[in-house]
């Protein structure tokens, strides 16, 4: 493209059209009460969140989870999982973590070498054509 059309396209200032304003919408009067009244206005007491693990039944209560008898304790992952499954399910992913480390170390090495064959191509062209005919190649492609 010849130089002209670079400097007519790059040389103005970037204005962008500026959005319409927005319509004034009214507010609701609910969202301007607190947030006890809110509550009390629909009912939304939902009581301290709950799970449920296995047998287990828990409830968060005063920044702790707590089992539903009231006594603060975690149980055993034993009670959670048969320890054969937990074993099982730790050794594939041990195997999926190295075989997944070895692809990425196997990428890296693959990159390297793609970015090193890209450099000694563009250092031999830059030495065949010279600088000077490089940037006219460029202007000719673009």
């Amino acid at each position: 493209l010849p130089l002209a059309y670079y400097t007519h396209h790059f040389s103005r200032r970037f204005l962008p059209k500026r959005p319409p304003l927005r319509r004034i919408t009214s507010i609701s009067t609910f969202y301007l009460l607190d947030y006890r009244t809110r509550q009390a206005e629909l009912g939304l007491d939902y009581g301290p969140p709950q799970a449920q693990l296995s047998d287990a039944k828990f409830v968060f209560q005063d920044g702790k989870w707590q089992g539903e008898s009231g006594l603060s304790h975690r149980p055993p992952l034993l009670k959670l999982f048969s320890s054969h499954d937990w074993e099982q399910s730790c050794k594939v992913m041990k195997k999926e973590n190295k075989a997944l480390l070895e692809e990425n170390n196997y990428l890296k090495l693959q990159l390297e070498l793609l970015m090193d064959m890209l450099t000694e191509t563009t250092a031999r062209l830059h030495i065949k054509l010279g600088f000077k005919n490089i940037l006219e190649l460029r202007i000719t492609f673009n």
